[in-house]
């Protein structure tokens, strides 16, 4: 009986490794991912919400906008729309503009982290037949980071007029993978005396990948 049990354990094992070694990852065809672009985008909102624009309410602004990465083109665009739906006009035109902002993206990046818990892939000796990791439980963190910051000053003069503290946007999201294996037993049969006696047909191991 305890060698049945193994045989049939070390079949599902074989079975799960060879399902696994035929799946392929997907790669996104745009820079970033919609999950990606989904975090930074609100990851920016509620940075946004966090600043005070009442200074800037029915003035005429011309901005500035200063990032480290290539997100900051759509920032600058977004940023200006919700300073003109809270009632901010912007120009392009010094001459027409009361206040100059300089908006600082100091951080607006998405960033990934890993839990793993299971066998690493490794690939098999001489062959080159690749094993994919096996998890008993994975956990890949994606997180969103937004850090505006706004310097105002009179355009005319150059006078300072002030500053906004950094305002603090964050967004998460997590992909959980959990192995669990379910062991089914046969079912069970009466004998001539009536007593319900196990089955001697196998028993059978499952493996599943729970996401």
């Amino acid at each position: 009986m305890k060698r049945s049990r193994f045989e049939n354990f070390c079949w599902s094992v074989s079975f799960f490794l060879l399902a696994g070694c035929a799946a392929t990852a997907q790669i996104t065809n745009t820079p970033r991912s919609s999950l990606e672009q989904e975090l930074l985008v609100r990851a920016l909102d509620r940075a946004m919400a966090k600043l005070d624009t009442r200074e800037l309410t029915d003035k005429t602004v011309m901005i500035d906008f200063y990032g480290l990465t290539p997100d900051k083109d759509f920032a600058r665009e977004y940023f200006t729309a919700w300073l003109q739906a809270r009632g901010v006009r912007v120009t392009a035109d010094p001459k027409l503009a009361q206040l100059r902002v300089k908006a600082f993206a100091s951080v607006l990046a998405v960033d990934q982290g890993q839990s793993f818990l299971g066998a690493p892939s490794f690939t098999v000796p001489i062959i080159g037949f690749g094993v994919p990791d096996i998890p008993l439980f994975k956990d890949i963190e994606h997180s969103g980071h937004a850090e505006p910051k706004l310097s105002v000053a009179d355009e005319k003069s150059g006078e300072f007029v002030g500053e906004s503290v950094p305002a603090i946007g964050t967004t998460r999201h997590d992909d959980y993978t959990l192995l669990i294996i379910i062991h089914l037993l046969g079912p069970t049969w009466k004998s001539a005396s009536g007593i319900s006696e196990p089955t001697r047909s196998p028993r059978f191991t499952m493996m599943l990948l729970a996401e």
